[in-house]
């Protein structure tokens, strides 16, 4: 018997061939990727300015700067300061206190030097004002060089006439005799 090398040859070309065609895949089922989820960022709330809380029990005083101390007074305390129209104390400062004991706070700023002299006045309430005495009795030397009792320490000068509360503050003031003539305007003014 012969054999064709035709059949001979065709199972090997299969096999051989079959070597050459790679096995096909399964077929994959598409598969949802993850999309890019939007990223949440926190907006950072502001942080809400402290502002004086009005004591209710607080006796107004009613009295414009250029009253509590007068254009020529500080003209003829230093005629390079000039009054600021618009002043907002800074918490915690005697004048913010002022403030919220319905009193007035008042800025002055000297146009060379940018230096600025905070004066304020309130009336206070007992014991609100034997509270505020106190507090600058302890921290403060007394003072004669007010028409009132005062208080002088590191900057800041205290009176106390009635019921009336003023202060007078500056890195100018190296001594209660610095804020002497501004206080006393601003005792006589308050009566």
């Amino acid at each position: 018997m012969r054999v064709r090398p035709a059949v001979l040859f065709a199972p090997l070309l299969v096999i051989l061939l079959a070597g050459c065609f790679p096995t096909p895949e399964p077929i994959a089922t598409p598969t949802a990727s993850p999309s890019p989820s939007a990223s949440v960022t926190a907006t950072p709330t502001p942080t809400p300015t402290p502002t004086a809380t009005p004591d209710p029990a607080a006796i107004p005083l009613d009295i414009a700067c250029d009253a509590l101390i007068s254009a020529q007074a500080f003209y003829d305390f230093n005629p390079n300061y000039s009054l600021l129209n618009n002043f907002t104390p800074d918490a915690g400062t005697p004048a913010a206190a002022a403030v919220a004991a319905k009193g007035v706070a008042c800025r002055w700023v000297n146009q060379s030097s940018g230096v600025t002299i905070d004066i304020s006045a309130a009336r206070l309430p007992e014991p609100k004002l034997s509270q505020t005495k106190d507090a600058a009795a302890a921290a403060g030397t007394p003072v004669s060089e007010f028409s009132a009792e005062g208080y002088f320490s590191s900057g800041t000068a205290q009176a106390f006439t009635g019921d009336a509360w003023i202060t007078a503050v500056s890195p100018t003031f190296l001594g209660a005799s610095d804020a002497a003539s501004l206080i006393n305007e601003a005792i006589a003014a308050v009566g």
